[in-house]
C-alpha cells in the first residue's frame, strides 16, 4: 500500500525567494504592518505546532518521500536549494531539510516550465511601475491562474504516482489553494493533517 500524508501550508517570503522582499511591502501597504506582523505572529505558530504534529508520525524515514510545492528538482540540485531556502530562514523548508537529514528522500515535485510561467506572473505584479501597470499584470494573471493550478496539481500527482512505491509513504507539503489529492492515483491513502 502506498501512502501519502497531505500537509496544506502556508507560504511565507522566505519561501518566495528573490520575490519574497516584494510581496511582504506589498502585504504591508494592503493589510498594515501591524495585522501583517501579526499574521506573520500566527504563520510562525502554525509552523511550530506543525513540525510537532509531523515528528510524532513515526515515520520510516527510509521508505519516506518528500514532495514540496515548488521545487522542480530532486537530487543534489534539490537538495541544495532545500538547505538554502532553510538557511533563508523558511521553516516549510527547516522542516523537509530535517526529514531529509533522518532518511527521508526529495523528489523533483513540480514542473519547471509552469513555475516560470507563474513565476513570470506574480513578478509583473510585484514589480509593476504604476497602479495602472499593476492593475493589467494582476488582470492577466487571474486570467490564467485557475488553469494553470490545475496543471501543476495535474503534473504533481503524476510525479507522486510515478515516484512512490509500495509500502512507502509520501509527505507533500502543498499550498491551500491546490487540489492534487482528486487527480492521485486510487491506491494512493490519503492522510490529511489538518
Amino acid at each position: 500500500m502506498r501512502k501519502l500524508i497531505l500537509i496544506r501550508i502556508v507560504h511565507t517570503s522566505a519561501d518566495m525567494g528573490s520575490m519574497g522582499e516584494g510581496l511582504i511591502k506589498e502585504g504591508m501597504t494592503k493589510i498594515g504592518r501591524e495585522k501583517w506582523l501579526e499574521n506573520q505572529r500566527k504563520i510562525e505558530k502554525f509552523w511550530d505546532d506543525l513540525e510537532k504534529e509531523i515528528d510524532g508520525l513515526d515515520l520510516d524515514y527510509s521508505r519516506t518521500r518528500i514532495y514540496q510545492d515548488g521545487l522542480p528538482c530532486g537530487g543534489e540540485l534539490g537538495l541544495r536549494i532545500v538547505r538554502e531556502t532553510a538557511d533563508k530562514g523558511s521553516r516549510n523548508y527547516q522542516i523537509v531539510r530535517k526529514l531529509i537529514e533522518r532518511g527521508a528522500a526529495v523528489e523533483a515535485t513540480e514542473s519547471p516550465e509552469l513555475l516560470r510561467k507563474e513565476y513570470g506572473h506574480i513578478k509583473a505584479i510585484v514589480t509593476a511601475r504604476t497602479p495602472e501597470e499593476k492593475v493589467d499584470a494582476a488582470r492577466r494573471y487571474d486570467q490564467i491562474k485557475d488553469e494553470l493550478m490545475q496543471e501543476r496539481d495535474a503534473y504533481i500527482a503524476k510525479v507522486i504516482d510515478s515516484s512512490l512505491k509500495d509500502d512507502e509513504t509520501g509527505v507533500l507539503f502543498i499550498g491551500a489553494f491546490h487540489n492534487v489529492i482528486p487527480r492521485l492515483a486510487k491506491d494512493i491513502e490519503v492522510k490529511s493533517l489538518d
